[in-house]
């Protein structure tokens, strides 16, 4: 997943803003670089260190890379 596939799933500003507490509390920038990243500079950031795993119209779902082991081990997907 890149950063641009991260933010077309972005549907509403809240989501904006979920991705900028998460890099930040992850540590991944800090608040002022964060504070003049555009979008997709800070979906780049989220998406080095996590993987979409669904998307829906009002919220998405990621998975730290490092778990996707556990996490495919947990999930069962059926599909048509």
């Amino acid at each position: 997943m890149t950063g641009r596939e991260l933010s077309e799933n972005l549907n509403y500003l809240g989501m904006s803003s979920g991705i900028r507490k998460l890099a930040l509390k992850e540590k991944l920038a800090t608040a002022e670089e964060l504070a003049v990243m555009n979008e997709v500079e800070v979906c780049d950031l989220v998406a080095n260190e996590y993987e979409l795993v669904y998307a829906e119209n009002e919220e998405i779902g990621l998975v730290r890379k490092d778990k996707m082991g556990e996490y495919n081990k947990l999930v069962t997907v059926i599909s048509r």
